[in-house]
């Protein structure tokens, strides 16, 4: 009638593109946390040298 030959399910195709996705987006977002982690790294030890030289200042 119309033509069109009957044509098989797109699911398998769908799903693929739903995991890898997922996975792919996962990785940007642990590759950003961990970039972010490396650029704050210096910031505790510097707090906490502050609080001493602070400290030290306050009892001596």
């Amino acid at each position: 009638m119309g033509g069109q030959a009957q044509q098989g399910s797109d699911k398998a195709a769908g799903f693929t593109g739903l995991i890898l996705g997922a996975i792919l987006i996962g990785s940007i977002m642990y590759g950003i946390v961990l970039w972010t982690n490396k650029q704050f790294a210096g910031h505790g030890a510097e707090k906490k040298a502050a609080a001493a030289v602070s400290s030290s200042l306050l009892v001596g």
